[in-house]
């Protein structure tokens, strides 16, 4: 009985190495490609965030708001809600955010535990999933951050992403879709955002991010009319 007890235990342990979750430590960055993605996952070691199930969402899609400001855009597709809908959840995340101002660095799936670098394959967004970038926010400054996938409600046609907490920046970003008089489609671009910066929170954020969301939703917006070309 003792023996097939540490057999057991053995088993379990083999499993637990073989099938565990993957260390930050095991990325190829030379498959990322991009310098400030690894070190931004290098300062997430050093504070302890060992493994890709340490990395937490800064802000839960259902926790408070109060204490985060606040940046709302809008955005009207000339398609219906249902297409729309649709080519923003099923788009490859590593070609929806490759554009002029971002480039995408790796997805991590929580739910898969895969790892996904540039000109992979991965069939949309799901809850779980952690998505490294590079930002160009200046031409001599880049900048990378992370936001983890918390919300996708095809019932209320509802995204959420939330920075993860190794970031500088906390919050979310909530993406709402909705249709308009005319059968467009319009998305209401919210997001709740803090850091330990004033002139940051103040100046710096709401301008760089306003140009990082026109580019994206730019950018879906060329990707869907190059599907129905």
């Amino acid at each position: 009985m003792k023996k097939l007890l540490l057999l057991f235990i053995f088993i379990n342990h083999f499993i637990s190495f073989c099938f565990g979750q993957m260390y930050l430590a095991d990325i190829e960055f030379d498959k990322v490609g991009c310098e400030q993605v690894e070190y931004y996952v290098q300062s997430q070691i050093k504070n302890n965030t060992e493994k890709f199930s340490d990395v937490k969402p800064s802000l839960e899609p259902t926790a408070s708001t109060e204490g985060f400001r606040y940046h709302e855009r809008e955005y009207v597709v000339k398609d219906s809600l249902q297409e729309v809908w649709s080519h923003y959840v099923h788009t490859n995340p590593s070609i929806a955010w490759n554009a002029s101002r971002f480039s995408f660095g790796m997805l991590f799936s929580k739910n898969n535990n895969q790892l996904v670098y540039p000109n992979g394959q991965v069939d949309g967004i799901d809850p779980g999933q952690i998505i490294y970038l590079n930002l160009n926010v200046l031409k001599i400054k880049k900048l990378a951050t992370a936001f983890e996938i918390t919300t996708v409600d095809d019932k209320q046609n509802v995204i959420e992403f939330s920075y993860v907490e190794d970031n500088v920046t906390h919050g979310k970003q909530q993406l709402t879709f909705s249709q308009t008089r005319k059968g467009y489609t319009k998305i209401t671009h919210r997001t709740y955002f803090k850091s330990e910066s004033a002139l940051r929170d103040h100046f710096l954020y709401p301008y760089f991010h306003t140009r990082l969301t026109n580019t994206y939703h730019r950018n879906m917006k060329h990707l869907l009319k190059a599907m129905e070309n």
